[in-house]
């Protein structure tokens, strides 16, 4: 030890001592640029587990988006839009596809009233179960699918041309400018001139096409048996997107305000963004679907176990309630101790008839009041806010009807499985006249310029004025 002078002020001790391995503090200016203590700092902040949340957070988000996109798709946005706007919307002086329009609403706003009384009888022969889609003072006038055939007649049932296709075609054709637009059930969807009849494009499906095909804003919708809904370009036929149903499409879907609705017959409502196909709710009925879903006025309205369903258009799925509900409903038929399943996302109401009734086919959506059968040909008018019953006019017959009424103005007409098509002034509820026809329809009637196309099981086509 050294020793210490007087009046030297104590340090600590230097001789070598143990104390004389610990390091020095080096000033900042001192230390080397990028050394070890830079390469610890860098390091620290790649440290793996710094990175967890952030990873977790954007892996979340993009399974959030890519099955319940709030944004659509980017690609299908800019690179698959249709090239044009064609629209299959019925006039007065047309029918332009089943339902009347994209909407499936069955309803013309102004119509000419029929007077009951058969103007022709066109043989289109037997097996067809297509109805016609009509352009009223055209030449061709009438067009309708069938066995393996498309043909077109003028106005007087003369036959304009006729075209063979690969399988059967019992849609009703659909009709938007000079282009007719059908589904076979050979896994094709079909683009025709209707002067010609020429192929203009076709385009070939993973399975069979069983129903009539929408077009809307550019875009042919066709539902497949595979389960898929496939969305084509009208000019082109040039698949734009395509989506899975997991079971059989009933066809047609409707399309109304940016929107799809498709029902699959194993019991689910899609409702799909119209341009690019992406999720905005899957509704689940809890029974099998055949009949298709109808649009109007910001609802979706969807005929389940003979009941009227009506849904809220804008309805929106948010993460995991679908797989949830599913889970709680098999718990809950299983009997655990649970409290009954939630209502369907986006359910308004549901209304059945009277006693053991029940409704047969989807209403007619008109300004006011849906219009819907019964299973005893008893006519239902409800109030779409609530589907509270304005009235009921029954039917002496008591025959049900073989397809959803259709509203022309003021008129509403009816065809029952005993061949009878009723006329009634749906505002009074009088019945203006009511025409027997040799054979029940095969499909929904036509209306087009004051005209009912009527297409019987015998193999003709009514004409009635």
């Amino acid at each position: 030890m050294t020793a210490r002078r007087e009046g030297e002020p104590e340090r600590p001790d230097d001789g070598g001592g143990a104390d004389d391995a610990a390091p020095r503090a080096v000033p900042r200016w001192a230390r080397p640029a990028g050394g070890a203590t830079a390469r610890a700092g860098w390091r620290s902040r790649l440290r793996p587990r710094r990175l967890i949340w952030p990873a977790a957070a954007l892996l979340l988000l993009f399974a959030v988006w890519s099955n319940y996109p709030f944004v659509p798709n980017l690609w299908t946005l800019l690179f698959r839009q249709p090239s044009g706007a064609a629209s299959a919307v019925s006039a007065p002086g047309q029918w332009a596809m089943y339902g009347g329009g994209p909407r499936l609403a069955n309803y013309l706003p102004a119509a000419d009233p029929p007077q009951g009384v058969i103007e022709n009888v066109i043989e289109i022969g037997a097996g067809v179960r297509s109805a016609p889609a009509v352009i009223a003072g055209n030449s061709p006038a009438i067009f309708i699918g069938g066995q393996s055939r498309v043909a077109a007649f003028d106005a007087d049932g003369g036959l304009v041309w006729e075209r063979p296709v690969s399988g059967p075609a019992h849609g009703v054709p659909a009709i938007a400018g000079n282009i007719l637009y059908l589904g076979s059930l050979s896994k094709r969807v079909l683009a025709l001139d209707t002067q010609t009849g020429r192929t203009l494009w076709e385009y070939e499906s993973d399975s069979p096409i069983p129903g009539s095909v929408t077009v809307a804003d550019g875009i042919v919708y066709a539902g497949s048996r595979g389960g898929r809904i496939h969305a084509l370009d009208a000019a082109t036929g040039r698949r734009l997107w395509k989506t899975e149903l997991h079971s059989p499409a009933v066809a047609p879907a409707a399309a109304a305000d940016g929107k799809v609705f498709a029902a699959s017959t194993d019991g689910v409502l899609y409702i799909r963004h119209s341009g690019t196909g992406d999720k905005r709710a899957r509704i689940r009925t809890g029974s099998a679907l055949v009949a298709p879903p109808v649009a109007a006025r910001g609802q979706v309205y969807l005929l389940s176990e003979g009941s009227l369903m009506a849904f809220d258009a804008g309805a929106r799925e948010w993460p995991g309630r679908y797989p949830a509900e599913l889970i709680w409903a098999q718990l809950w038929l299983w009997q655990f101790p649970l409290p009954p399943p939630p209502e369907h996302s986006g359910l308004r109401w549901r209304v059945s008839p009277p006693g053991s009734d029940a409704f047969a086919h989807p209403p007619a959506a008109a300004p006011g009041a849906l219009y819907i059968g019964t299973a005893a040909g008893e006519i239902v008018a409800l109030r779409p806010a609530d589907g509270a019953m304005l009235w009921r006019l029954p039917y002496a017959g008591n025959s049900g009807l073989t397809a959803p009424p259709l509203i022309a103005g003021d008129l509403l007409l009816a065809a029952h499985d005993n061949g009878v098509i009723r006329a009634v002034n749906r505002n009074t509820r009088r019945e203006i006249w009511a025409l027997p026809l040799a054979s029940p329809l095969a499909a929904p009637p036509s209306y087009a310029a004051g005209k009912i196309y009527a297409h019987t099981r015998d193999g003709k086509l009514h004409v009635i004025r």
